[in-house]
């Protein structure tokens, strides 16, 4: 059955431009003054899957029109596992990849409620069990109104746990990333401006340091007996 959603949040953005508006009562919505660009427009709302828009173009002169369609998200639970320190983790995962960001992917592995990066591995700071897949591709968890994806070209620290399919699946339960075709979500540290800007919440007091600091402890974690 379809019928309209208010209170939907719309984010339009293109590089360091953000705009942000919600859907009125009748289901409808206006982002007004946008820059030209090319834009990627997210709408969410608490219960439903994300829906996002690439390439979105705004030109002088024009006004797109864009028609969300939005699906239910089903119920999740998840279990915790791997530990709480970052050395549980460690010794958890079979891989843990330092990666940056490319373009959104489509195509037919692009499973509902996810949206799919390709990323480019800076350093494996612990190898799995045989090569790396190539291209490596990321995939976030964007069910019941997550926030918006992460954007190409940021930096991610990533925990991974290999799976019987011969990709990886991710070691905790935060909301987040998934990589390697596994609905799971992620432990993943979100670096920007070369320290950690996001962690998940038992990592909390990891925000702020330096990615150099960081790396190093990891490194640290590697050469135990």
């Amino acid at each position: 059955m379809r019928q309209q959603l208010p209170g939907v949040t719309i984010v339009a953005k293109a590089g360091r431009v953000e705009r942000t508006t919600t859907a009125d009562a009748s289901g409808c919505f206006q982002l007004r003054d946008l820059p030209a660009g090319s834009y990627r427009v997210t709408a969410r709302l608490a219960g439903f899957d994300n829906v996002i828009f690439d390439g979105v173009s705004i030109v002088p002169g024009s006004v797109p029109r864009i028609d969300f369609t939005m699906a239910v998200s089903p119920i999740c639970e998840c279990i915790r596992f791997g530990g709480t320190t970052l050395a549980e983790q460690w010794d958890y995962a079979d891989a843990v990849l330092h990666v940056r960001l490319a373009p959104a992917v489509p195509g037919p592995a692009r499973a509902a409620g996810y949206y799919r990066h390709a990323a480019t591995v800076l350093n494996a700071l612990k190898q799995p069990v045989g090569p790396l897949p190539v291209p490596l591709f990321v995939r976030q968890n964007q069910r019941s109104g997550a926030r918006g994806p992460y954007d190409i070209d940021q930096e991610l620290v990533m925990f991974l746990k290999s799976s019987g399919a011969g990709g990886f699946v991710i070691t905790n339960d935060e909301p987040g990333l998934a990589a390697g075709g596994s609905a799971d979500p992620a432990v993943v540290f979100l670096v920007d401006n070369g320290r950690i800007q996001r962690a998940p919440s038992e990592f909390s007091r990891y925000i702020g340091m330096p990615l150099g600091a960081f790396l190093g402890e990891l490194r640290a974690l590697s050469q135990r007996r």
